[in-house]
């Protein structure tokens, strides 16, 4: 933005670069303020990114609750002598300057920020009773506008910033892609952060109405049947996929688990039993994790993205995950299945719950068998959420 700041010093016309600066910062105040009230809202956020200097003007009271009033105010000035409206305007400066230093940009950009919002309150209306989430967070999402960033800093002081590449959505989770070829070390990383950016939407003559979704507050209840018989009436959704591809997606009702099935401070709940063979389930090819650069292009065999979604009897959301996971041989022992084929399994674990998966490939028919599906939630947050002491 400094190229885009010029002064008379001299004789001469100084624009860009740092002498520029230092010409231009050496103004009086009034003089940069009277320049700063010219630009457009674009610029003024630019300018004040230069130099402190520029940011403290660029963050004047009086040139943003103008540029608030031009879009926001629609009371119509009531008429007042000459002699009147001057001493008013005088005081009413006097009282925005009070206002702390960005009061009145914040105020503009939060209203802005609010008109991205309208409508999205009707598309986060409808609720999928499978997963406890509005079903049109897709459309939600793109109607707003949202992308991602993602922020390296080193040990050293460095940033870099990615832009998000792709994102994908699924039912309960979307995958954000960000290609580079040249990416930081990971043990020189000090933090990453990944930021979520809407659009400073324009906003008219008129503001707009504000749609949000606020999710129904939860209210633990007591088990209503019997103490004995543990807790019920589960619902869980859960998808396998990379991404781009869905390799598994199925939803399992009334699900539950007795009191006598807590072990090590959690408790079992079988969604796909090994003595059933009427609930296995079959995934096709192999599961892989794709890759790319702007150079190299790839995949990361026997890895994929799983996703799944617990709700309780009261269809109130009560665990969510969505994490990479990799299969890995498994030796359980005493195990017998009908299926010929190389035993597998995916584990999940965080401190509220655990996934356990186990898996056959049938090297003929080119399949995985999911052979058993096993879920473990945490005693402490199962007693916290329904108000129980198992």
């Amino acid at each position: 933005m400094a190229t885009g700041v010029g002064c008379v010093a001299s004789g001469k016309r100084v624009r860009g670069g740092r002498s520029g600066r230092l010409q231009a910062a050496s103004l009086p105040w009034e003089v940069l303020h009277q320049i700063f009230s010219y630009l457009d809202i674009p610029s003024l956020l630019c300018a004040g990114c230069v130099s402190k200097s520029f940011y403290q003007v660029s963050n004047d009271n009086l040139i943003w609750h103008r540029i608030y009033c031009r879009y926001f105010s629609c009371k119509r000035k009531a008429w007042k002598p000459k002699a009147v409206d001057i001493a008013t305007e005088k005081l009413s400066k006097i009282s925005i300057q009070d206002s702390p230093a960005g009061f009145w940009k914040r105020e503009y950009i939060h209203k802005c920020a609010g008109l991205g919002t309208r409508g999205i309150g009707q598309l986060l209306k409808p609720i999928n009773r499978y997963t406890g989430l509005p079903s049109k967070l897709k459309e939600a999402v793109k109607a707003l506008g949202i992308t991602w960033m993602v922020v390296l800093q080193e040990r050293n002081g460095k940033e870099h910033v990615k832009e998000q590449s792709k994102a994908y959505f699924s039912d309960t989770s979307a995958t954000l892609c960000w290609n580079s070829a040249v990416w930081p070390p990971l043990s020189s990383l000090k933090v990453l952060c990944v930021y979520g950016v809407t659009p400073l939407f324009r906003p008219s003559k008129t503001p707009a109405t504000n749609g949000r979704y606020s999710p129904p507050p939860h209210e633990p209840v007591l088990d209503d049947i019997d103490p004995e018989y543990g807790l019920h009436g589960y619902h869980c959704h859960i998808t396998l996929h990379n991404g781009k591809s869905c390799y598994m997606s199925g939803s399992f009702h009334n699900l539950f688990c007795r009191k006598e099935y807590i072990q090590n401070g959690f408790l079992r709940i079988t969604v796909i039993s090994s003595k059933k063979e009427s609930q296995h389930s079959t995934i096709s090819g192999n599961l892989s994790f794709p890759w790319n650069t702007e150079c190299l292009k790839g995949n990361i065999q026997h890895c994929c993205l799983i996703d799944v979604t617990v709700l309780d009897e009261a269809e109130k959301l009560f665990w969510c995950v969505s994490s990479p996971v990799a299969m890995h041989s498994d030796c359980t022992p005493g195990v017998r299945y009908s299926y010929l084929g190389k035993r597998l399994a995916i584990d999940y674990k965080d401190p509220d719950g655990k996934v356990h998966m186990e898996l056959i490939w049938l090297e003929e028919e080119k399949q995985y068998y999911i052979v058993n599906l096993v879920l473990y939630f945490s005693v402490k947050k199962i007693n916290a959420w329904f108000a129980t002491n198992y």
